[in-house]
């Protein structure tokens, strides 16, 4: 067992570093002159919210790079702590170089770990045993970059450290009580945890009279570069499924049987075989739906494709993420006044699916009915703090649990894992 937990780890150190390296290579290709480093410059200094391109901020290398460095320098991290890696490191650190295309960078991310580091430090335990709830924080790293902004010239250092510190220092506490809520229903937990601290940090600054502008891009016509990104990535994790021995339906089928419900890393439950197959064909389904809707692959776009894809190593599969999604498209359907194929709904669609254990625990007309409920409720989140989270669909899908959970609890028994 522990040879297999050492192979294991061994080799999604390997597949994290590799998808880093793909990255910086992909940044180099997409501008191979001066203007790679002037763009990743950029991206460190402006501001950013919901919902923010770093492509239209840095240019489609600056963007790249700036998410292959946020990775790299993550894994090498989580190595440095001597933890192993599992599916929830996939997942974690699949979302770091997601977000660091639509809204992350090294100097907004950097004091939200020093608060994380810094809160460890109070308990008296090791900081690897909050890393990754410090890693998921860092989505508030746009009111970092706000009050870099916006503070005083001379104090801006000063105020923006303290901001990243106190999120860092107050998301492990909070981000322990919000999973008791929703009882693991909802894989976005810290987005659920940030909303709170995102509503009371902005409602602070509102009453100061701080006002949060609209800083929202979105580009397309990025070429064909990001397609070759997402298919190659997908292709490879195929390819590395079927060499490690999932080379049939009846290898992969039994992935299906759990529920996604926190916490299920299919590295442990089922190998590595079946969970990079899971990976290349759940990240599949979303490209597909985004190449249905016409969508231009841009910043926002490749951060959800890397967030379905590193959570299918931790939760979902294709079971239990169509139903959440198809209810998430009807309900943008009925509602009419949202276009289909809108960012918003874009987003939601993918993102969304962090409420697949409900359809995995609950069947399918549950999961459907999440689904159409998140989407109403996401369109009417963001306001509450000021753009500043990230994770906004995690806030959604976690009031989302709030509300069905009891009413599903309460007109039928919660059937056996």
């Amino acid at each position: 067992m522990a040879e297999k937990a050492r192979e294991t780890d061994r080799i999604l150190f390997a597949v994290l570093m590799g998808t880093a390296g793909i990255l910086l290579l992909c940044a180099v290709i997409a501008q191979p002159d001066k203007t790679l480093i002037e763009g990743f410059l950029r991206i460190q200094q402006a501001e950013t919210g919901l919902i923010t391109d770093s492509i239209v901020t840095g240019g489609l290398g600056g963007a790249l790079l700036n998410a292959g460095l946020v990775l790299l320098l993550s894994t090498l991290l989580v190595r440095r702590l001597k933890m192993p890696f599992t599916g929830l490191s996939v997942a974690c650190l699949y979302m770091m170089a997601g977000f660091a295309l639509m809204g992350k960078n090294l100097v907004n991310t950097l004091p939200i770990l020093a608060g994380g580091w810094i809160y460890s430090r109070y308990r008296r335990e090791p900081f690897s045993k909050y890393v990754y709830v410090t890693f998921f924080g860092t989505c508030l790293s746009p009111l970092v970059s706000f009050v870099m902004n916006n503070a005083r010239y001379g104090l801006r250092m000063l105020t923006m450290a303290l901001c990243g510190i106190a999120i860092g220092f107050f998301l492990p506490p909070v981000s322990a009580y919000t999973v008791r809520i929703h009882q693991g229903y909802n894989l976005y937990n810290v987005g659920f945890a940030a909303g709170f601290i995102g509503l009371g940090m902005a409602s602070i600054l509102k009453g100061f009279g701080v006002e949060f502008a609209d800083v929202s891009s979105w580009s397309r016509d990025n070429g064909i570069l990001p397609d070759v990104l997402t298919w190659g990535l997908l292709a490879a994790l195929l390819i590395l499924g079927a060499v490690m021995g999932c080379r049939s339906w009846q290898q992969y089928r039994p992935i299906f049987r759990h529920s996604g419900r926190a916490v299920a890393d299919f590295t442990a439950l089922d190998g590595l075989g079946p969970t990079f197959v899971n990976m290349s064909l759940t990240g599949a389904l979303g490209a597909l739906y985004l190449r249905w809707m016409g969508a231009d692959l841009n910043g926002p776009l490749l951060c959800c494709i890397f967030s379905v894809v590193g959570f299918a190593a931790f939760g979902k599969h294709p079971r239990n993420v169509i139903p959440v999604a198809l209810g998430a498209v009807a309900s943008s359907r009925l509602m009419g006044n949202i276009p289909i194929n809108s960012p918003a709904v874009l987003l939601a669609t993918l993102l969304c699916t962090g409420l697949a254990p409900i359809a995995g625990q609950f069947g399918v007309f549950w999961g459907f009915l999440a689904g159409f409920m998140h989407m109403t409720i996401v369109q009417h989140t963001a306001f509450l703090h000021g753009g500043m989270n990230l994770y906004n669909n995690g806030f959604a899908a976690g009031l989302t649990c709030v509300l069905m959970l009891p009413i599903i609890q309460a007109l039928r028994p919660e059937p056996e894992e």
